[in-house]
C-alpha cells in the first residue's frame, strides 16, 4: 500500500508481504488451543480508520480486521465467502449477484444487509467524500462510476443495487476478470447509512466512533501507541477465529521492537539490515519478497522535472543492486520495472515481469550526459530535495540516494526532508514536495493496480504526470476495444509500462523484501505477495 497498497495492501514494511508464502489457514474443525493475545509490531501508525478514505497498508489491515467485505482472500489468493455465502455471475460476465448470509450483524445490533452495500459504495465514489480510491469501482467498471465520481451523474445512478435486504446486485460495463477478489478489499465494505449520518465529523475517530462487522471489533486506540482488537462474539464465522485479542503496536525503534519479541511480548517483528546478522540463524527468522515497490517520485508541477534529462540522469545514477545487497540486506530485489517481479499471471500463466522484461537502465556515463543535457535546458546545477518517511528504512535509502546521485552527478545537490509518513502522504498529495521517496502496494492480482497510478485523470502521489499515449494505451487495455480480450488487453498494458518508463516518469528504485522474526508458535496468518491478513492467526500454548 498508495499509500493506496496491500494493498493491499497498498503494504506497509511492517505488515510484509511475500510469494507464495503463507501460514495455513486453521481449520474450524481444530481442538488445538489458541492463545488469548497476539501480538504484532509495526513502524508505521495507523492513519485513518475510515476505510473509504485510506490509503495506506497499516490502516487497510488495521480494518480488515473488524471490517468485512462480500468476500476474503485465502492463502492462494482465492475469494472465499465471507458476508456474502454465494454469488451468481452472468454468461456475460457483467452482473454479479451477491447473497449474503443469514444473521450477520453490526456491533450495535443492526442487521448487515445489501442497502448497506449500496450506501458504502456510493460514499466511496462521492465527489463529497473525495477518496482517493474512488478509481477502484473503476477499474472493475462499475457501470456510471466514472459519470458519478465525475459529479455529472447522482450517487444514485452507480450501477449496485438491493433487490432486497439480502440480494446486492453489481452491474459492471466491461467483465472484470479480478472481481471477486477485490470485494474483500477495505474500500468495498459496507457502511451503516443511519450511523454514519448520526456520527458527522466524528465518524472514525475513536473505538466508539464505529461500528464492526469482522471478526474483531476495536476495543483500545491510543494514537501512536497501540491498538486492540478483541474477539467479535457476533461475527458470523467466529469459529474461524482462535485468538482473543490481536494487538498492533506502533514502534518505530527497531531494537527496542527487537528487544519486545525477545522478551515474548511481541509475536511479529520486522529486522532492520543491521539486525539480520544476529537474527539469521534464530527460529522464526524468515525472509520473503513482497508486492510492494519504492520508487522516486517526480513533482511535475515544478519545471525542473518536466525536463526529461533530468529525470533520465536520476535514474540512470543510481546503483539500485547495492542498496538492496549493502544498504536493506533483507530480500529486497532491485527493481526490473514499475510492476513487480512474481506478480500478476498473463493469459498463459507467465508473470507479467517476465514476459515485459528488464526496464532499468543503470549506466553512470550517459547519466552523466544526461545531467549536462539538463544544466544546459535549466541553466546550470540543478539543487532537489529528497522527501522521504522518518523510519530506519527509509533513513538509510534516502542517505544511499544522496550519495550515489552527488557522487554520480557532480554539481548536483540532494538535500533530505524526513517526515512522519502521514505528514509525506499530505505533502505529496497536495503537490508541495520536489522528489519523493515512496512506495506502492498491489490492490489486487493485476498491473492496472500500478498502472493507473500515471493515467492523467488518475488520483494520487504521481506529480501531476501526463503522457496521451500512455492514456491511450490504458484507455485501450480497460475501457476500449482490448478490454474484453485478454492477450490483447496483456500486450496493452506490458507497451505502457514501456512509455511510462522510456519517459523517466519514475524511478523504480526496489520491490520490498523483508526479513522477520515470526513467533514459531504462531499461524494462521497469510503473507503472500498481495494478501495480507492476521485475521485467522493463532498461538498454540
Amino acid at each position: 500500500m498508495h499509500a493506496r497498497s496491500i494493498g493491499f495492501l497498498g503494504l506497509t514494511a511492517a505488515l510484509l508481504a511475500s510469494c507464495g508464502t503463507a501460514a495455513a489457514t486453521p481449520s474450524s474443525a481444530s481442538t488445538s488451543s489458541s492463545s488469548s493475545l497476539v501480538t504484532i509490531a509495526v513502524d508505521a501508525d495507523l492513519n485513518t480508520m475510515d476505510y473509504e478514505t485510506a490509503t495506506d497498508g497499516t490502516s487497510f489491515v488495521m480494518q480488515g480486521l473488524c471490517e468485512s467485505g462480500l468476500t476474503e482472500r485465502d492463502e492462494n489468493g482465492e475469494a472465499q465467502p465471507d458476508l456474502a455465502e454465494s454469488w451468481d455471475i452472468s454468461d456475460d460476465g457483467k452482473t454479479y449477484t451477491f447473497h449474503l448470509r443469514d444473521g450477520i450483524k453490526w456491533s450495535n445490533g443492526d442487521p448487515v444487509t445489501a442497502a448497506d452495500f449500496v450506501y458504502g459504495w456510493q460514499r466511496l465514489v462521492d465527489p463529497d467524500t473525495a477518496s482517493e480510491y474512488n478509481f477502484i469501482a473503476s477499474a472493475i467498471h462499475v457501470e456510471n462510476a466514472d459519470e458519478v465520481i465525475a459529479g455529472t451523474l447522482p450517487v444514485s445512478e452507480l450501477g449496485v443495487e438491493a433487490t432486497d435486504d439480502q440480494t446486492f446486485v453489481v452491474h459492471l460495463s466491461l467483465p472484470c476478470s479480478f472481481m471477486l477478489s477485490l470485494m474483500s478489499f477495505p474500500s468495498f465494505f459496507p457502511l451503516n447509512q443511519k450511523f454514519y449520518e448520526s456520527e458527522g465529523d466524528n465518524y472514525a475517530q475513536s473505538v466508539d466512533d464505529l461500528l464492526y462487522c469482522g471478526p474483531y471489533t476495536m476495543t483500545d486506540w491510543e494514537t501512536g501507541n497501540q491498538y486492540t482488537f478483541t474477539r467479535n462474539p457476533d461475527y458470523w464465522g467466529k469459529d474461524t477465529i482462535y485468538t482473543d485479542q490481536i494487538r498492533i503496536r506502533f514502534l518505530q525503534d527497531t531494537q527496542s521492537a527487537l528487544l519486545e519479541y525477545q522478551s515474548g511480548n511481541i509475536d511479529f517483528v520486522t529486522l532492520t539490515s543491521e539486525q539480520v546478522d544476529a537474527m539469521k540463524n534464530e527460529a522464526g527468522f524468515t525472509t520473503r519478497m513482497q508486492g510492494s515497490s519504492w520508487r522516486l517520485a517526480f513533482n511535475f508541477t515544478d519545471e525542473r522535472f518536466q525536463n526529461k534529462d533530468l529525470r533520465e540522469a536520476i535514474s540512470k545514477a543510481i546503483d539500485r543492486t547495492s542498496i538492496t545487497d549493502n544498504v536493506l540486506k533483507d530480500g529486497s530485489v532491485a527493481a526490473q520495472g514499475f510492476i513487480p517481479q512474481q506478480f500478476a499471471s498473463g493469459p498463459d500463466g507467465t508473470y507479467f515481469r517476465d514476459t515485459a522484461g528488464d526496464l532499468i537502465s543503470e549506466d553512470v556515463t550517459e547519466a552523466q550526459a544526461a545531467y549536462a543535457r539538463a544544466k544546459e535546458a535549466l541553466g546550470g546545477d540543478v539543487s532537489i530535495t529528497l522527501l522521504y518517511d522518518d523510519s530506519e528504512e527509509c533513513k538509510a535509502v534516502a542517505e544511499n540516494l544522496q550519495s550515489q546521485l552527488q557522487t554520480n552527478l557532480p554539481g548536483l545537490t540532494v538535500s533530505l526532508d524526513s517526515r512522519p509518513k502521514k505528514t509525506r502522504l499530505q505533502l505529496m498529495n497536495s503537490n508541495d514536495y520536489e522528489i519523493g521517496l515512496t512506495r506502492w502496494g498491489p490492490d489486487y492480482d493485476d498491473p492496472q493496480t500500478f498502472l493507473d497510478l500515471y493515467k492523467s485523470n488518475s488520483p494520487g502521489y504521481t506529480g501531476s504526470y501526463s503522457n496521451s499515449e500512455y492514456d491511450a494505451l490504458l484507455d485501450q487495455a480497460e475501457t476500449g476495444e482490448d478490454a474484453a480480450d485478454s492477450q490483447a488487453r496483456w500486450n496493452d498494458l506490458i507497451a505502457a509500462e514501456k512509455v511510462l518508463l522510456d519517459d523517466y516518469a519514475c524511478v523504480p528504485i526496489y520491490q520490498n523484501g523483508g526479513a522477520l522474526m515470526i513467533n514459531p508458535k504462531v499461524s494462521g496468518y497469510i503473507l503472500t505477495v498481495s494478501t495480507t491478513s492476521y485475521r485467522h492467526v493463532r498461538k498454540e500454548a
